[in-house]
């Protein structure tokens, strides 16, 4: 093989191997995390409350760091927006986990209303320091946290308006769920079927 053509093979597998690093995701959750929730697969609702859990201490987390550098607790000079965008990736990503389960648990027929009240509760509030964090930011930060933000911010919404319509859906359904019930147990309940054809 000539020395050009060693130099392009090099070369090729240098550009393929920086691809490949660059396609390594961080995981969000970390390992003590990943067991709880493996531990809760076949249980929805906790699973679904372990995950707002985890989006609330990435929030936390937030807002410490953000306490520290304006009360001055951090070391003059350390900027701590690329650790809060850091941690705005993690809520997004942790958020559209608890939106896959919720569509997922929603397939399956499971009861998810009382979660989901849990759910909308939890991003209201997290929409509401994210968009506070967002108008309180100084010019220098928003440029460091504005893709990051954006990004968290979409999430929140877009899991709200499918949490709201899914718990809509199922207070219709599991409405319609127990006129039906209503009815089966009014017709095994003796006398019942008399009364009824007197009163016609």
């Amino acid at each position: 093989m000539t020395f050009p053509r060693i130099g392009l093979l090099i070369g090729v597998l240098v550009v393929l191997c920086s691809g490949a690093g660059a396609q390594v995701r961080h995981d969000p959750l970390n390992p003590r995390e990943v067991d709880q929730l493996r531990e809760s697969a076949q249980l929805p609702k906790k699973r679904i409350d372990l995950l707002v859990s985890f989006a609330r201490e990435r929030m936390l987390a937030i807002e410490r760091l953000r306490s520290a550098a304006k009360s001055g607790a951090t070391q003059p000079g350390v900027d701590d927006s690329s650790k809060i965008a850091d941690l705005l990736g993690d809520l997004a990503a942790v958020i559209d986990e608890l939106d896959d389960n919720l569509a997922m648990y929603s397939r399956h027929s499971e009861d998810l209303r009382r979660p989901l009240h849990h759910v909308l509760d939890a991003e209201a509030e997290f929409l509401s320091k994210l968009e506070a964090l967002n108008e309180s930011a100084t010019p220098l930060q928003k440029r460091h946290l504005a893709a990051a933000l954006e990004d968290a911010l979409d999430s929140v919404k877009s899991s709200r308006e499918s949490a709201r319509d899914m718990l809509a859906g199922q207070i219709e359904k599991k409405g319609e769920e127990k006129d039906k019930l209503d009815r089966r147990e009014a017709r095994q309940t003796p006398g019942t079927h008399d009364s009824d054809a007197d009163r016609q």
